[in-house]
């Protein structure tokens, strides 16, 4: 599948956030590198000036592996190797040369080109020099700057404005949409902003709320380190699974799920102050009575789409203990494996509605020959009696699964931050092919299709025969592929917030939910262009038999960039007031979208 329209909220940061227009909206004309009005070396030089020599030209990571390369070399290419698919250890070893660290890499190198051919990748099985292709720029900025707070954001925002030159925000590069980079932009790269501190009694700035205790964080501050400073301080924060995301990028600006959302909420919901910089190039503080319409639109309203946010402050909790039920589950292989696995999801689906109302996660993961089933809980706000109701049904059932494995403790983990750096981080982490390329599609599963045993059915099939949707590609073990990759049934909605549903511009299926449903495939070098447009049309597909039974909504950070109906999928009856309140703060329209995009405005 050839795609060449991804839809994204057209606005002055090329992180592309996902959201668009209501015509009549102006029509950026934004210059490129093939064009005379690209600023001249003088200009460059000039904003370089004004930064204190910060701006650096940027070539696809991988450049220097490419023997027809001119920037080729040995010593530096063996850096690239060692760390290509290394992220995972990133955080735990800060000075590794891994992506998140690399202005011009992303985590996953389908989103550094433009098309198929039209990048700089390494093998992730097996990264080696190259010797006979050419490395494309692709996605990855000419140039780049990083920013140490929002004096510097109002300077580049300021300069791209004059000289029609479109940016993108980027700290780590965890986007499954590729909102970090576009070509013929200016990258502003925030991943140095890390500072991170506590405030025990915390007033938004005009405000007369009673304080309550926050953390502050920078633009550039990632999950592991915030986690580590709230497990040093001993409280807790709603914020996601992958320690390599962002707090105040996209998962922020996408809603945010984690651990603690069924019972506490989205991270959007925690949200009390943000510092950022509009297209005007003004330093804005804003909260929920400095520029409320804004502060409403950035948690949750679409990435990238206000402004280069500087710093977040969040609220936060006492330390939380987490208790867990981490099991295995194995299908009587003589017996049809498609039944056992459809009623198992519908299993599931009997009690997700009483769990997720219960503040309780549930992660399921169905292979054909194995289920992956992990429930998580709050000590605070749940307890593991809810869970009886499941496993004595599944008891019942064990002539058709058997429990392979269980490791349950209403007290496994002391705090948020040991659950998630010890185990839910590197869980998730483990299922995601960094330095690979990768796609996602979903569906959010209201709870309302989950009330009788009829449609609980319906779900379960549409969910199983996506997946089979997914893997038609994938059966025969076409080069450069990964195996079967099965759907992703994640129960960690906002039920605790459901009636907060308009405090946020976050999309309000996410309220409304009870599954989140992911489908995701990865592929590297080997496979060829054939391989990879059949994957891409498997993922895009595989939601359309949830669709069909008229659950349409998504997560935007974890949904399909190709979605054709994306300002009602991803943003529902709030698309409207989303689009207003862009259009009153970045009139010029500035944003832009990546490669070979068509620029609509709405």
């Amino acid at each position: 599948m050839k795609q060449t329209h991804l839809f994204w909220l057209p606005l002055l940061f090329s992180t592309s956030g996902i959201t668009a227009l209501q015509a009549p909206y102006s029509i950026p004309d934004f210059v490129s590198l093939s064009s005379k009005q690209w600023p001249s070396t003088s200009k460059w030089a000039s904003l370089n000036t004004s930064l204190g020599g910060r701006l650096e030209v940027l070539r696809p990571w991988a450049a220097v592996c490419y023997l027809s390369d001119a920037l080729y070399d040995y010593e530096k290419c063996q850096a690239v190797l060692t760390g290509y698919d290394n992220d995972t250890m990133a955080s735990q070893t800060p000075f590794l040369n891994t992506r998140i660290f690399v202005p011009a890499a992303l985590l996953w190198t389908n989103w550094e080109a433009c098309g198929y051919g039209n990048g700089c990748p390494l093998n992730y099985s097996d990264p080696q020099i190259i010797h006979d292709q050419v490395c494309h720029q692709g996605t990855t900025p000419p140039y780049s700057v990083a920013i140490n707070n929002a004096n510097d954001a109002s300077i580049v925002v300021k300069w791209a404005v004059e000289n029609k030159v479109k940016l993108t925000v980027k700290n780590t590069g965890h986007d499954y949409l590729g909102r970090s980079a576009a070509p013929s932009t200016l990258q502003v790269n925030t991943h140095t902003m890390n500072d991170i501190s506590y405030v025990p009694e915390f007033v938004p700035q005009g405000s007369s709320a009673a304080p309550v205790p926050a953390l502050t964080f920078g633009a550039g501050a990632q999950l592991y380190n915030i986690y580590a400073y709230t497990g040093a301080m001993n409280i807790s924060a709603v914020l996601g699974a992958c320690t390599t995301v962002g707090a105040a990028g996209g998962y922020l600006q996408g809603g945010g799920h984690g651990v603690l959302t069924p019972a506490y909420g989205l991270g959007a919901d925690h949200v009390l102050e943000v510092e950022i910089v509009t297209a005007d190039g003004s330093i804005r503080t804003i909260n929920a009575v400095q520029d409320p319409e804004l502060f409403w639109a950035v948690r949750g309203g679409g990435a990238g789409s206000w402004g280069i946010i500087t710093s977040v402050t969040i609220q936060t909790y006492p330390e939380i203990g987490i208790g867990a039920s981490l099991l295995v589950i194995e299908p009587n292989l003589s017996q049809n494996l498609t039944t056992l696995s459809i009623d198992f999801i519908a299993l599931l689906g009997k009690y997700q509605n009483k769990l997720v109302n219960s503040g309780i996660v549930s992660v399921l993961i169905p292979f054909e020959a194995q289920y992956i089933l992990n429930f998580y809980l709050p000590t605070t706000t749940s307890h593991m009696s809810t869970l009886y109701p499941f496993f004595s049904e599944l008891l019942t059932l064990s002539s058709n699964y058997t429990v392979a494995s269980n490791t349950t403790s209403a007290t496994m983990f002391a705090s948020v931050t040991t659950a998630e750096t010890e185990y839910i981080g590197p869980f998730f982490d483990s299922f995601n092919f960094y330095g690979a390329s990768d796609q996602l599609s979903s569906r959010l599963v209201p709870q309302a299709s989950l009330t009788t045993s009829a449609s609980i059915q319906e779900v379960a099939e549409a969910i199983w025969a996506g997946g089979q949707i997914l893997n038609e590609p994938l059966q025969s073990g076409p080069p450069g592929t990964f195996g079967a990759a099965p759907p992703f049934l994640l129960g960690n909605m906002p039920a605790a917030t459901r009636q907060k549903v308009n405090e946020t511009g976050a999309n309000p299926g996410l309220y409304e939910a009870a599954w989140h449903v992911v489908f995701g495939a990865s592929w590297t070098v080997g496979a060829n262009e054939t391989t990879s447009n059949m994957i891409m049309e498997a993922v895009h597909s595989a939601t359309n038999p949830l669709t069909a039974l008229g659950i349409t909504s998504s997560y935007q950070n974890e949904g399909d960039a190709f979605e054709m109906n994306w300002q009602q999928v991803f943003f529902g009856y709030k698309y409207a007031n989303l689009s207003s309140i862009k259009q009153q703060y970045d009139p010029g329209n500035c944003e832009s979208a990546t490669c070979k995009t068509t620029q609509t405005t709405y």
